[in-house]
């Protein structure tokens, strides 16, 4: 890709901004603050910080590039993720901002049920965050790589490389500031860019509308009824409570605080999703029809906007990647030390500080050779999603509202959802089943059969302790 001197520069300036944040916000003086940043995040960072983890690739290129072959379909398919997060807000998020002696999802697991479920969850939180860096570095790297010509393995190293060296520095406190930045960009850029393209397509409204119903009616006639709920759950269930946005309702300065910042979040989500999938049909009066889905993006924006401002949407896609990884990493290395490393020994403040810092290297450098095997942007996050909500999301809403809680039920629902989920998989979804429903299903049946069989935690000084099941 060729690029105007003034493309080139917008994209440099971006990582330069990143740097200079990364600089100021280095200053981590305890874990605690690496973690969950004090415990002070106010409510529009929450919001801010949220929806720019949101907005990864899979919720932006994606999209467009469902909505260029699909029309609408996939937007109504995947505004459930919206609404899960709505109702995240109201239910969930106040609950986990209650526990304000907790870090990591694996903290109040632990509480809930018991040594062997905080080691179980802070396993599965270690690798679903690999997963997402690997999927999100996999884009990163190749709209990189559109920029550049560099080859892919050198463009992921250096778009997952900066995005860790930025979570390294300063912990969740630089991943929230520099997020805040991302979301703004995010936010004005893309919807200018659906505004220019409209403005420039040489199809009109009413024709871009009758070929937005053409491909949604011949895409939801080309699935089946299982295939499409089975996208719909994954992206209501997927994502619920995965751990940075667990994390975000743990960092928040108050319950009220992390309920606000989720419903602002969702109704953010409503109104993105339309905006990227509006995109892709309007592409359809702007580049050939021949466009490879995953290049119409890129591919519409370098044919409506002029100089120096096509660069200032690059840098905006290496936002939109950088700003979904930040969060995992950081996510991934706080579960690696107070839900792993923390079963087996209790390192001291500035003992776990460093292990965060190291990890976070650490699982940056898996993540990368991880995602030269990543599938593409959509199947990977349902690939994820049917792995994380069969296993720790029966077992943490469960937690989150029973009084006398059975590590059994938690055990059962845990090792069982993920063995029919990944067996279902393997098994390649008979009658076309989605496998987060089978495993949803059986994780449903193994709690309530541990909960009927399983001992109750024991509860001593306000305080809940596991006793062995």
């Amino acid at each position: 890709m060729n690029l105007h001197p003034l493309d080139i520069a917008s994209v440099a300036g971006y990582f330069i901004l990143m740097g200079v944040l990364g600089y100021m916000t280095r200053r981590t003086k305890n874990f605690s603050e690496f973690a969950v940043g004090g415990r002070s995040i106010p409510p529009f960072m929450i919001f801010a910080s949220l929806a720019a983890t949101i907005v990864g690739p899979g919720f932006s290129v994606g999209i467009t590039s469902k909505s260029w072959t699909m029309g609408f379909l996939f937007y109504l398919l995947t505004v459930t993720f919206a609404v899960q997060t709505l109702l995240t807000g109201l239910f969930f998020a106040p609950r986990l901002a209650m526990e304000r002696d907790c870090n990591t999802l694996g903290d109040v697991m632990r509480k809930r049920y018991g040594r062997f479920s905080h080691l179980l969850t802070g396993i599965l939180s270690v690798g679903l965050c690999i997963g997402f860096t690997a999927v999100m570095g996999k884009i990163g790297g190749a709209i990189l790589q559109s920029i550049t010509e560099w080859p892919m393995a050198v463009c992921i190293v250096a778009v997952t490389g900066a995005t860790a060296l930025l979570t390294f520095t300063g912990g969740l406190r630089a991943t929230i500031a520099t997020e805040g930045m991302q979301f703004s960009m995010i936010a004005i850029v893309v919807p200018v860019m659906l505004l220019i393209s409209a403005g420039k397509s040489s199809v009109s409204i009413a024709e871009l509308s009758a070929k937005a119903n053409e491909l949604t009616s011949v895409a939801f006639h080309g699935m089946t009824t299982w295939q499409l709920i089975g996208i719909a759950v994954s992206f209501a269930l997927g994502e619920v409570l995965i751990p940075p946005y667990a994390n975000r309702a743990l960092s928040a300065k108050s319950v009220s605080a992390s309920k606000a910042g989720f419903l602002l979040a969702g109704g953010f989500v409503i109104i993105w999703l339309a905006i990227v999938a509006s995109i892709g049909i309007v592409a359809h009066g702007i580049i050939p029809a021949e466009t490879k889905p995953d290049d119409v993006f890129v591919a519409v924006a370098r044919a409506v906007l002029p100089a120096g401002f096509f660069g200032v949407l690059l840098a905006t896609i290496v936002a939109i990647v950088m700003s979904s990884q930040e969060s995992v990493l950081n996510c991934a290395a706080v579960a690696f030390v107070r839900d792993i490393v923390g079963i087996f020994v209790s390192p001291s403040e500035k003992a776990a500080l460093l292990i965060a810092k190291l990890s976070t290297l650490g699982i940056a450098i898996i993540a990368i050779l991880a995602a030269q095997f990543s599938p593409s942007i959509i199947d990977g996050l349902l690939l994820l999603y049917s792995i994380w909500a069969p296993t720790i999301l029966v077992a943490l809403i469960a937690g989150l509202y029973i009084k006398k809680t059975r590590p059994l039920a938690s055990w059962l629902s845990i090792l069982g959802g993920a063995a029919v989920s990944l067996g279902w998989q393997f098994a390649k979804e008979p009658a076309g089943v989605p496998a987060i429903l089978v495993g949803l299903v059986a994780s449903m049946i193994l709690y309530a059969i541990g909960h009927a069989f399983g001992r109750p935690i024991q509860m001593k000084s306000g305080q809940q302790e596991a006793v062995i099941s």
